[in-house]
């Protein structure tokens, strides 16, 4: 999703829609931000709505991610530091936005010339999130930085699983 304008809001909880849904659940609105926040489109934050209905019913912040066999599939790009593929996701460990290409993306799963081509594919299946004016992109929430890095005790750590 890398350029959405006139649907930012219905891509996802809005910010308002998730601050009545912790009211109603009495759930804190800034674990529920930043556990799923952090999608932002056209300056509009979006959240999850898996995720947040998933917490607001259990009663439990967690990882509700569902993780694609697409990414375990593009490992392999990250473990061989394919273009800097790799040194750009450590960045974005670290909390960095990363500028990004998407043009070149091929819309296909497994055209990848580029890092910015897996980053994009990366932007698409959720992993990330992308600011269309900045042409940058990040890890968005606690909750994706679990799923991906489930034992993420440091970034050695993090190397250590590729």
């Amino acid at each position: 999703m890398t350029n959405q304008y006139a649907l930012a809001k219905f891509t996802g909880f809005t910010e308002r829609e998730v601050r009545q849904l912790c009211e109603r659940y009495h759930m804190s609105f800034e674990q529920t931000k930043d556990w799923y926040d952090d999608y932002t489109v056209n300056g509009i934050s979006i959240y999850n709505p898996r995720s947040v209905t998933s917490a607001m019913m259990n009663g439990i912040f967690d990882s509700y991610w569902t993780q694609t066999e697409t990414y375990e599939a593009l490992k392999m790009y990250i473990v061989r530091n394919e273009n800097g593929l790799r040194d750009k996701i450590i960045r974005m460990i670290a909390g960095e936005h990363i500028s990004i290409n998407t043009k070149t993306f091929q819309n296909d799963m497994c055209t990848f010339e580029t890092a910015d081509d897996i980053l994009t594919l990366l932007v698409h299946l959720g992993y990330l999130t992308y600011d269309f004016d900045t042409k940058t992109a990040w890890i968005p929430n606690k909750e994706v930085r679990q799923a991906t890095f489930p034992s993420e005790k440091g970034l050695d750590k993090v190397l250590q699983l590729w």
